[in-house]
């Protein structure tokens, strides 16, 4: 198949992964979001997601059952219980996704900041941002400076 001629040229694993989703565990019930992971091995998928699982038991049957990877989705307040790395792990997870775990945290840290600028309150005695040296190491800009003669004409 395709994949095989790509790892010919680039060398084995190194093609695409094939992730197969299933969200008909809410619509059509556990068993039969099994029956499609299960075929989804079948046909040669790489890695099985079963969305939304609604409890630990269903986690771990469906990490007994399916066979290969496996896709975590890790969803503050979603359906899933949000597990720790070495648990998913342990009960079969290959993956975790935190799909807006990073993006939350930053919106409530920035509704925060700014709550604190609207009170004209300092943001940096609340150890609610970097430092100008650690935000400049985050975003790369000590290594460009770093790097900046090198190029200079």
């Amino acid at each position: 198949d395709a994949r095989d001629e790509y790892e010919a040229l680039n060398g084995k694993g190194t093609g695409p992964l094939i992730l197969a989703r299933t969200d008909s565990l809410v619509t059509d019930g556990f068993e039969d979001a099994i029956q499609r992971c299960l075929a989804f091995r079948e046909v040669g998928c790489d890695m099985t997601f079963l969305e939304a699982p609604q409890t630990v038991e269903q986690m771990k049957e469906y990490c007994d059952r399916v066979s290969g990877p496996k896709l975590a989705n890790m969803l503050e307040y979603g359906n899933t219980p949000v597990l720790p790395p070495k648990e998913l792990k342990a009960i079969g997870y290959t993956m975790a996704a935190y799909p807006l775990t990073l993006l939350s945290a930053s919106i409530k840290t920035m509704n925060e900041s700014l709550e604190l600028i609207k009170h004209g309150k300092p943001t940096e005695d609340k150890n609610m941002i970097l430092s100008f040296g650690e935000t400049k190491d985050a975003v790369g800009f000590t290594r460009y400076g770093d790097q900046e003669d090198k190029y200079k004409a």
